[in-house]
């Protein structure tokens, strides 16, 4: 299913009059890390008449982040917080690593591609969201 979608996604991008290229990359890369984090895909129902899956996410960033999130993701994350004594500041780690990521998924999947970070700041912000957030379970 994700290929398909890499697929379509680079067909979009280039079907617009875009060339292959590295930022025609990016924009797919972003758009997989909003499909994974809110587990919609960017062909969902919903979207249409202007809205796409990177608008959804945008509008809802910040403040309204989580309640776009996969809630099997959220469910997993809770669940493994609970097991640990300080389960408040878990959640709040989840919460800040979601908008770091959103964040970039937003940077990656902007319209217009010069807006967009290159792949290799993408690839640096990915080990950097890391080495920030993520601690050895």
């Amino acid at each position: 299913m994700l290929q398909i979608t890499i697929i379509c996604l680079c067909i979009v991008e280039y079907g617009e009059g875009g060339q292959v290229s590295q930022c025609g990359d990016v924009y797919s890369f972003g758009i997989i890390i909003l499909e994974l984090f809110t587990g919609m895909e960017p062909t969902h129902d919903m979207f249409g008449n202007g809205l796409t899956l990177q608008k959804h996410a945008e509008k809802s960033f910040p403040e309204m982040l989580l309640k776009i999130v996969d809630p099997v993701i959220l469910s997993m994350e809770e669940s493994y917080a609970c097991n640990l004594q300080d389960a408040q500041n878990s959640l709040e780690d989840i919460s800040k690593v979601m908008l770091s990521i959103t964040k970039l998924a937003l940077s990656c999947s902007k319209q217009t591609p010069t807006e967009r970070i290159s792949m290799r700041d993408a690839a640096a912000e990915m080990h950097r969201i890391r080495d920030l957030h993520v601690k050895i379970r």
